[in-house]
């Protein structure tokens, strides 16, 4: 686990319940499983918009824990964030402060880059927000005090949360973000150097890999050959080489992990095997509990016992004082520390707990306070709190605030509870009146808890009556919600799209058991079966495509009750429960998904294969291209806009040319003048109307030569260079393609007649086998699931599925065309898929065609063979019965097929002459 710190001005509601982020296209609810673990998000944003400071002044806290394992569980969630906050606050009362936590759980697994391509691997984290506002002084809070000051006692912390959970530790984990072993080395030059220093950089990783250096002497020998060698802070552990070229203005500085003196005198299998670490990768789990060092037990104890409280009492600005205290011993030191904690309470607790009618006016907590009560989150305590025997404060009871800021009372004295005896209704304060005054009374309707619609003078506010909403209106009734204001109406009514009322604590353990039994009830359905017969691996590769789920990274296995499980770490879920405890999804989407899937196994479909990352060369092209197109697309947008702009003007300057010349003739009568002003109005409404029409057809025709306003996608672009006969392109299209539910639609419906598939069944070598059939009898298109569809005469004729050859007409040059595609993929070994009249035909045109293939089916190998010795009979037969050629001319030679030039890639041999 990671702990980052940083501040924020504003933004972190926004952020957390959207999430959208430069490089990926999905929002919050998409990509996570926000899980409130403490705190209210409503409340903590009231107290940051309520701080009063410049806009660049951060207001609060903005800290991340992030960690290194695939899943970490609920318990432990709970407790590293309770481990937090007691080390941010110990020298703090849980009435001074406001802290929120929330974990994200991925449900999206990983993604892709929009920018870089590179796959960005998603785990759980945790952000915790904390408003830098004392709620008892209403004055600024630093609970971790200047971050790079007290960065020792944060590593502190960081680790022994990590020892004492047993999870992963930044100091032992180096990230090593490369994704394909057959691409392993080119992924990281392509995703890890910049473009200003790439060539120099990838070419000293070839050499030292190539040439296994394994001492750093031989590497800097390795690094003299390409120009001026130095290294910078020599001797230290951040030491790092600088090359500069001899044609080089400045050198280039080595800073990356591979260049490191760690690194390169690593063995070079062990460099390849941490430069490959992610093709393979495993799924991460919290190992045992580990002992703190005592480094770590030292730093946290002066921290719980001294250096908080200076944090808080001397780090403030008072550096007039911190002199003195530095100066003193450490028991003179206690003494003042605990002088300034008596001190401070005794200052602000007295304010703090004084009805506000009591209290002298003033700016700040008062404005403060009324912003709070509006969000209906206003709370009091009661004085004299004693810690418990954990040395923690308890939980202060709320206590309902009047409209004067008065604590109300009960008819049972101070504390008790109002009528109905709900305790949610001492929660929310009331909200007073523009001026601070009750509203006036209409009829002696009574207010609603929290958000009073009208109030009776000198009586607290109390839920409305379900009755009285008939007298609220004179016209309809309405009901109770419907009185509320709109953003109080959503949070208590409304679900949203997290499963939660609202972003709390508590409402999340609402959503936990209702999910609980959501889940429960399905395990009762149609879903049984489902669960048990459902073939997780197509599961797996249908996910990587649709939530970025690794399949590589998980196990099937067997359950007791015969069907799939998945392992996970140490856990072996079911189909079900890996959509909803590894995929974090509610049980509504993860039925969803598991009825379509199994709905496509039941259909017969073929199971998707896997996503693969694109080439790391071919996303360099495709992002150069995409950065062109778009730079090309923004400069014809704004000449676009403006000949538009330069048309309109042009309009409206020559109806005020017109316009001014008949206003200053004075020849004309003021009817004659106001008739030729209403011509020339009604000529240039004409000339807008016809420019409007114009435009709308230009801005057609220019989407449709520019496109998208994101420019194109990367599938798009692959399939425009297979369109333009790049098989490169066709066979990395058909790699990372999407599964498709359909494949493209046959024409005019006809059966397809026969099949040529690889007869050694290797699929995955056979997608990698890309070809394009040039003929000039044949076109092509390429479709974006990367099948392509021959044409001859403007009809399909064979298409190429990848992993088979179909043909879709009854036609002796359309099996020929197919069977010469299906050779040049697969080789001489073919299965023929088909009705076997068709199959036949097939095995005839190849004898024809003089193809030296090999069929799986033994019956069709003799249809072929029977075919050339009966072709070579009638060759011979013709030689015989050949009149002697003349003087005049020789026999004319048979007609050719209608696609002559089919083979013409791959010359044909003669019936009687076959080519292996």
């Amino acid at each position: 686990m990671l702990i980052r710190v940083s501040g924020r001005h504003e933004g972190v509601k926004q952020y957390l319940e959207e999430g959208q982020k430069r490089g990926r296209e999905l929002g919050r609810d998409e990509l996570d499983e926000r899980v409130v673990l403490a705190g209210d998000l409503d409340v903590t944003d009231a107290i940051i918009q309520s701080i009063d400071t410049g806009p660049e002044v951060d207001r609060y806290l903005s800290i991340t824990l992030s960690f290194k394992e695939d899943q970490v569980d609920r318990e432990t969630l709970d407790a590293v964030v309770r481990d937090f906050e007691k080390f941010a606050f110990a020298a703090y009362r849980p009435d001074e402060y406001n802290f929120y936590a929330e974990a994200h759980l991925p449900r999206v697994k990983s993604y892709q880059d929009s920018k870089t391509g590179q796959l960005v691997e998603r785990k759980p984290h945790i952000h915790i927000v904390i408003p830098k506002m004392n709620l008892i002084s209403g004055q600024h809070m630093e609970p971790l005090g200047y971050v790079k000051s007290n960065i020792r006692f944060i590593d502190a912390l960081q680790e022994h949360i990590n020892a004492k959970h047993g999870l992963a530790s930044p100091k032992d984990n180096r990230r090593v973000e490369l994704t394909d072993a057959s691409e392993m080395i080119s992924r990281y030059k392509g995703d890890m150097f910049r473009d200003a220093s790439r060539d120099l950089k990838e070419s000293v990783l070839d050499a030292m890999l190539d040439r296994r250096i394994e001492r750093y002497d031989d590497f800097i020998a390795l690094l003299a050959e390409r120009g001026e060698t130095r290294l910078r802070n020599a001797g230290r552990d951040n030491e790092y080489p600088n090359v500069k070229s001899p044609d080089a203005a400045k050198g280039v500085n080595l800073k990356e992990h591979v260049f490191s003196r760690a690194f390169v005198e690593l063995p070079t299998d062990e460099k390849l095997l941490q430069l490959s670490a992610d093709v393979q990768p495993a799924y991460e789990i919290a190992g045992k509990s580990r002992e703190d060092t005592p480094e770590i037990r030292s730093a946290l104890g002066q921290w719980h016992e001294t250096r908080a409280l200076e944090v808080k009492y001397l780090n403030n600005g008072n550096t007039g004082s911190y002199p003195a205290y530095e100066a003193a011993s450490r028991a003179e030191r206690a003494e003042i520390l605990a002088q300034r904690q008596s001190a401070f309470y005794a200052r602000h607790l007295k304010d703090h707990h004084e009805p506000r009618s009591e209290r002298p006016a003033g700016p700040g907590f008062d404005a403060d306070e009324q912003r709070l009560r509006r969000v209906g989150r206003v709370y009091e305590f009661k004085r004299g709190l004693v810690p418990d025997v954990d040395g923690r404060f308890p939980r202060p009871e709320p206590r309902l605030l009047g409209t004067d800021g008065r604590s109300v009372a009960g008819p049972a004295g101070r504390g008790a509870r109002p009528h109905g005896g709900v305790a949610d209704r001492w929660e929310y304060g009331a909200r007073p009146g523009p001026q601070g005054t009750p509203a006036a009374a209409v009829d002696g309707v009574r207010g609603m808890s929290g958000i009073p619609v009208v109030r009776v003078p000198q009586r607290r506010p109390v839920l409305l009556p379900d009755h009285a909403r008939d007298q609220l209106e004179h016209e309809r009734p309405v009901s109770p919600d419907g009185v509320r204001r709109h953003r109080d109406r959503s949070r208590a009514g409304r679900v949203r799209p997290t499963g939660r009322v609202a972003d709390s604590a508590l409402s999340q353990l609402t959503r936990d058991v209702r999910e609980r039994q959501a889940s429960a009830a399905g395990g009762q359905s149609e879903f049984t079966g489902i669960r048990q017969h459902l073939d997780a691996r197509r599961l797996l590769a249908q996910l990587s495509h649709t939530h970025g789920v690794r399949p590589e990274k998980y196990t099937v296995t067997k359950g007791r009750d015969g069907g799939d499980r998945i392992r996970c770490g140490k856990r072996q879920l079911n189909v079900s429960d890996f959509l909803t405890k590894e995929l974090n999804l509610p049980w509504g989407e993860a039925s969803r998904i598991l009825r379509d899937t199994w709905r496509q196994q039941v259909d017969g479909k073929p199971t998707p294969p896997a996503k693969e990352l694109p080439r790391a060369a071919l996303w360099r092209e495709f992002t150069a291209a995409r950065d062109i197109q778009l730079q090309t697309r923004r400069s014809a947008a704004d000449a676009q806009r403006d000949s538009e702009r330069g048309r309109r003007e042009q309009i409206r300057d020559t109806f005020n040319a017109r316009r001014d010349v008949v206003r200053a003739d004075t020849t004309l009568r003021p009817s004659a003048r106001r008739a030729a002003v209403s011509l020339a109005r009604m000529e240039r409404v004409s000339q807008e109307t016809a420019l409007r029409e114009a435009i709308s057809t230009e801005r057609d025709a220019f989407k449709v030569k520019y496109g998208d306003p994101r420019g194109q996608s990367f599938s798009e672009y692959l399939q425009e260079r297979a369109q333009a006969g790049d098989e490169l392109a066709l066979a990395e299209l058909r790699r990372t393609r999407a599964p498709s539910p359909e494949a493209p639609a046959k024409e005019d419906n006809q059966i397809l007649p026969v099949t040529l598939i690889d007869a050694h069944g290797n699929a995955s070598a056979a997608r990698y086998n890309e070809i394009l059939l040039h003929a000039p009898a044949l076109s092509w298109k390429v479709h974006d699931n990367g099948d392509v569809t021959y044409r001859h005469d403007d009809r399909d004729v064979v298409r190429d599925l990848g992993t088979d050859v179909r043909v879709l007409h009854v036609d002796r040059d359309a099996i020929e065309a197919g069977l010469r595609l299906a050779q040049s993929k697969f080789g001489n070994a073919l299965e023929l898929a088909g009705p076997e009249a068709f199959r036949v035909e097939a095995a005839r045109v190849a004898a024809d065609a003089g193809l030296y293939v090999e069929f799986t089916d033994d019956s069709l190998n003799r249809v072929m063979q029977e075919r050339r010795a009966e072709r070579i009979a009638q060759r011979a037969h013709d030689v015989v019965s050949r009149p002697p050629a003349t003087e005049a001319g020789r026999s004319a030679p048979t007609a050719p097929h209608a696609i002559p030039d089919v083979g013409a890639a791959r010359t044909a041999p003669s019936a009687d002459e076959p080519t292996r």
